[in-house]
């Protein structure tokens, strides 16, 4: 019964993960009218920083043994998903409607499946190309009809494109990392790393001054929606992620956070900004979302087999 009740309360925080992911293009795009995107990205990952600091802190032991080859491969998960990805999704939503950037940065996995052959060999099945070939033509749908409206369009696309790549080279290598590394451990020094990255860059730009002082004048409703992109989405959703993970199936998580994000940012899109997504976007939507379920089906079914093969050399070793 406990654990039912655990697996129950599982399932309903990948659902607000999913929720608070999708709102984030929604919300982020209406922060973005007061707050450029590198002090967004500055800000939000100083926040975080601070917030996983603790867990760094304990952990100061298990650091100082780790291998230089560890500590790279960090600084890259860090750059990847706390510098180029955020920095470039933010700018893509100064042009795109937040469904159209979302759609697109969603189609990460496909490109994830694609470097994990290249680095490590990972067999693709026919299912999995398959799968890459639809959520393509999905992508395309969806950037043909954002395309239509001019040089600008072409260049944020070039943006979402950019910050797609970003998340799928940070999901590949950091698999090995949440393999080998506590949680919050990964979390925190990647939030570290980037939030250094992120000052550097700031401070070689000469806009360090200028991000203290966009902060400085925020209205309540711009602090708000700044305080949910680095509280709740950041932290928040990933300490939930973290909590439900270990407890649902490796398919079930995946769909519950994947799949309801595009529906959620719709619904704000509609609400907030007053825009619904075009019939186009829909149907580029849907067509990725399909590819996308084939490419994560098969993966699941792989890692399932991997998994009882595993379990199976495990059980063989304990008799001997």
């Amino acid at each position: 019964m406990a654990r039912v009740s655990q697996a129950r309360l599982a399932v309903f925080a990948l659902l607000i993960v999913s929720a608070i992911w999708g709102a984030h293009a929604v919300v982020g795009a209406n922060v973005e009218r007061v707050i450029a995107p590198l002090p967004l990205t500055v800000g939000r990952f100083t926040v975080t920083a601070l917030c996983f600091f603790p867990a760094l802190f304990h952990a100061r032991k298990r650091f100082r043994q780790m291998s230089m080859r560890t500590w790279l491969t960090l600084t890259a998960a860090g750059l990847s998903v706390a510098v180029f990805y955020p920095l470039f999704y933010y700018q893509s939503l100064l042009t795109l409607s937040p469904v159209e950037s979302l759609l697109i940065i969603n189609a990460a996995p496909i490109l994830a499946a694609f470097l994990a052959f290249v680095f490590y060999r990972e067999r693709l099945s026919r299912r999995q190309l398959l799968g890459m070939g639809i959520a393509l033509f999905g992508v395309i749908l969806i950037a043909t009809k954002a395309s239509g409206r001019g040089h600008t369009s072409l260049s944020a696309l070039l943006d979402a494109g950019i910050g797609m790549a970003s998340f799928a080279f940070y999901t590949v290598i950091s698999r090995k990392l949440f393999q080998a590394l506590p949680r919050f451990d990964v979390l925190g020094v990647t939030s570290v790393i980037g939030a250094l990255a992120l000052w550097l860059i700031a401070f070689a730009q000469g806009q360090a001054d200028h991000t203290l002082e966009t902060y400085a004048h925020l209205t309540l409703a711009a602090w708000l929606g700044f305080l949910f992109i680095a509280l709740f989405v950041s932290v928040i959703a990933y300490t939930l992620f973290g909590y439900a993970l270990p407890r649902v199936p490796t398919g079930l998580s995946a769909s519950l956070t994947f799949y309801p994000q595009a529906v959620f940012a719709a619904l704000l899109q509609w609400v907030i900004i007053g825009t619904l997504p075009t019939l186009r976007t829909f149907l580029g939507g849907g067509v990725l979302l399909v590819g996308t379920f084939l490419l994560q089906k098969s993966n699941v079914q792989t890692s399932g087999k991997d998994l009882g093969e595993q379990t199976a050399r495990e059980n063989r070793s304990s008799q001997l």
